[in-house]
């Protein structure tokens, strides 16, 4: 369906039929104006003649509106290439309205280069030699993507720190909208829009024009009408409809119904599966998805790019962000921890090095023994060799004050013996070491467990980890236990570092081992890097939770899993539930360490002791 309102609906005139029917030469000028004016109209002729990429019709519509509106909102289906598209319409404005200022930004700086880098490629293709006569200097920095292009540039930038309140755009291209607090669009995304792109030449206009006003040569009605240039694209894929991304929809939408016109102009689109061409979809991918239902909640949002309340799963993705902290709110992601705070680390390992494997994840909480309230605040998840995950896990362990460490016992062994024979552990105090604790036991035989493993813990000789078997009782009672923290607020996400200044400049000042941390075969991974994956990791796991679904065999036996369609895909980015499964460790682990510590001897005598009358 398309809908354009009354307001927006003009009458243009027939160009090519007009470009077809004149007759002769044209001088210079006006044949440069007339081509000018053929390649504007002809975007999708124009697209393949430079660069050499044949666009959809869908993808022409969308570019027109992006080009002819103020603010503009995509929320598309998976595979609906707004990367590329993203791409097209950055060399396409600036090559039409010189002196265009376009800054790409998301919640990553990692997704605005994405894109940037995809429009180098399109460059630097085979077919894009006239494409690439447009663009100047370029400039790649650890804090700053720029190109240069027909009088204006490109710039893709992180959204953190003091540098970014500088800068000044006509078009702001924002990618994973949906990942972007609200404060920081208002606060520090919407003045980046405020000098227009032609402000000299409007001065110079208007000075003309209040100097013929006062020889009585023009009326001030007369006097031009400039147009607001400035654009908003806001990219995403559909979420919740308790999340800002929605508001803005649902406002943007509204502004549309209006029948009466303001200053700004909007275009809403929302892309399903459905409308793309066939050669854009994957049949086997939309029947993988299908199978868990044509309405499960993660087929609609990812698929049908439709909005979906979040409140239905086992962990309700509303009630998680009700649990989660605001911006400026403490404690925010760390990448060092309080030296004064208590943290305690969980363990989900797994060795394989397969691109479609599961990830080795860890989850660190900052924990508060009075209020029993913890806080996720630093994540990880990863693939590689088993040295990664060990060069990790001590940067952890001399980052964090760790009081201790649960670890899923698949795996446990193999990981604990490799690090204590590592260069990392120089002496016997520095080998992690286990307490002999079996946390299932309920009643008076926890009790007598408690007891026992008080004497065996010790953190000064690193006698702080325990080994948790994923029997059938203590799944049921981890999922139960993280359902009851969330609903109950035991349990809180950090706020975002990035998205807050004084925070991101007190992490970015911390010293690291950041020999440790080159979790990818990179060079230029950097702090900036680190803090934005924080912020990233912390979303991720919510939305692991939420797709986590209860079921139970016709014996009883309870499953915690994934959907069926999502467990069977084998692609590289399939959906995973390891940073899930570290949360639930982490607090339960945390539960463990309150309970050696606060839980009073109360042990019952279940034997009898004769006494000699």
């Amino acid at each position: 369906m398309i809908y354009c309102p009354p307001k927006y609906d003009v009458i243009l005139p027939d160009s090519n039929r007009i470009f077809s029917d004149l007759k002769g030469s044209l001088i210079d000028k006006e044949a440069k104006i007339t081509l000018a004016k053929f390649l504007r109209t002809n975007i999708g002729l124009t697209t393949e003649l430079i660069s050499g990429m044949r666009l959809y019709p869908f993808q022409e519509i969308i570019l027109k509106a992006w080009m002819n509106r103020n603010f503009c909102m995509n929320v598309m289906s998976r595979g609906a290439g707004k990367t590329s598209l993203a791409s097209v319409f950055c060399f396409l404005q600036c090559i039409f309205e010189p002196g265009t200022k376009i800054i790409i930004a998301g919640p990553t700086f990692r997704t605005a280069r994405f894109i940037f880098n995809n429009l180098e490629k399109l460059v630097e293709g085979k077919e894009a030699q006239l494409l690439a006569e447009c663009f100047g200097a370029k400039s790649k920095r650890n804090d700053e993507f720029d190109w240069s292009i027909n009088g204006g540039s490109i710039k893709a930038i992180p959204l953190n720190g003091e540098k970014i309140r500088g800068f000044r755009a006509n078009i702001l291209l924002l990618d994973e909208f949906l990942l972007l607090p609200e404060d920081l669009i208002k606060n520090v995304l919407m003045p980046f829009l405020i000098v227009p792109q032609d402000l000299a030449e409007r001065i110079k206009i208007r000075e003309q024009e209040d100097e013929l006003v006062k020889l009585g040569v023009l009326k001030e009605s007369e006097k031009t009408v400039f147009k607001n240039k400035v654009k908003m694209i806001a990219l995403s894929s559909a979420s919740y409809t308790f999340e800002n991304l929605y508001k803005v929809y649902k406002e943007w939408s509204e502004k549309i119904y209006e029948p009466e016109s303001s200053d700004a102009s909007y275009f809403v689109s929302q892309l399903s599966w459905e409308a793309l061409p066939i050669e854009m979809q994957s049949p086997e991918i939309i029947e993988e998805a299908q199978s868990g239902g044509s309405n499960h909640a993660s087929f609609l949002r990812e698929y049908c790019a439709q909005f979906v309340d979040g409140s239905d799963s086992y962990f309700s993705m509303r009630k998680m962000e009700d649990c989660t902290l605001k911006i400026g709110e403490s404690p925010h992601t760390l990448i060092k921890g309080n030296p004064n705070k208590k943290y305690v680390l969980s363990i989900d390992p797994n060795m394989s090095d397969s691109p479609n494997a599961d990830y080795f994840a860890m989850a660190v909480l900052e924990i508060d023994s009075e209020t029993k309230e913890d806080t996720l605040v630093h994540c990880y998840a990863g693939l590689g060799n088993l040295n990664l995950h060990i060069k990790y896990f001590h940067y952890l362990m001399s980052s964090f004050n760790i009081v201790f460490i649960v670890c899923d016992n698949a795996g446990c062994d193999i990981f604990f013996n490799t690090y204590n024979d590592s260069e990392y552990c120089k002496s016997d105090k520095d080998k992690i070491k286990f307490v002999d604790f079996d946390s299932e036991p309920e009643g008076n035989d926890y009790l007598i467990m408690i007891d026992k493993v008080k004497s065996q813990y010790n953190q000064e000789a690193k006698r702080i980890a325990m080994s948790q078997v994923f029997t059938t009782n203590f799944i049921r009672k981890g999922n139960e236990y993280l359902q009851y923290a969330i609903e109950y607020k035991k349990i809180w996400f950090a706020s975002r570092t990035a998205s807050q200044e004084s925070f991101f400049n007190e992490e970015i000042s911390k010293i690291i081992p950041t020999e440790l941390i080159f979790i990818e075969d990179k060079k230029d991974y950097t702090k900036l890097n680190l803090i934005e994956d924080q912020d990233m990791l912390i979303y991720n796991t919510k939305k692991q939770c939420s797709l986590v679904e209860y079921s139970s065999t016709s014996r009883g036996t309870p499953s915690f899993d994934l959907p069926q369609h999502l467990r069977r895909s084998t692609s590289a980015n399939k959906a995973r539930k390891d940073n899930y499964t570290a949360l639930m460790l982490a607090k339960w682990a945390s539960k463990c360490y309150n309970d050696i510590y606060s839980t009073e001897k109360k042990v019952i005598k279940t034997g009898f002791t004769p006494v000699l009358i």
